[in-house]
């Protein structure tokens, strides 16, 4: 090979390293913005679980 091939491959590599890094940086904030998306219906749930055991509670038996 002579320098202009091994200077167009090295372009070619950097050009496919910067498409990847960007890739990964998108996918990681996808994943981030889920994992918001997990913590806030899981604190959801916790509260419903929570407020429907006190209804559960307060809630006079109707034993006789």
């Amino acid at each position: 090979m002579i320098d202009i091939d091994y200077n167009a491959l090295l372009s070619s590599y950097q050009r496919k390293v910067t498409e990847l890094i960007n890739q990964n940086i998108v996918y990681e904030a996808k994943l981030n913005a889920q994992n918001n998306v997990i913590e806030e219906l899981t604190k959801r749930i916790s509260q419903l679980e929570s407020s429907r055991s006190k209804k559960k509670t307060e809630t006079p038996s109707d034993s006789f």
